[in-house]
């Protein structure tokens, strides 16, 4: 019976050699990638990215500036109703 044995990770496909003993982990391999990208594809890559990113800035500030209009829209509506109710509003203090 061996002292060791080996474990491989599902997630990275790490080679794990454990003493059987201890639990301790005395060895762990990573799996050799291959690097097919060239600097011209990441470089691509990146620009790509970069251009997604500019996008999705431009999407989100225009959703802003709607939802500042909304919200502002609405306060005035919501104050236009206060101005026209007869109740008064509850005091904190009187519900003692």
């Amino acid at each position: 019976m061996a002292d060791n044995f080996e474990v491989l990770c599902p997630c990275c496909e790490t080679t794990l050699v454990i003493d059987r003993v201890s639990g301790e982990i005395l060895l762990s391999r990573e799996k050799e990638r291959k690097s097919t990208s060239t600097i011209e594809s990441m470089f691509s890559q990146l620009e790509t990215r970069k251009q997604e990113a500019a996008k999705k800035f431009e999407k989100n500030m225009e959703s802003e500036k709607d939802r500042a209009r909304l919200l502002d829209e609405k306060f005035k509506e919501a104050m236009a109703r206060a101005d026209k109710s007869d109740k008064r509003p509850v005091n904190p203090m009187d519900l003692d």
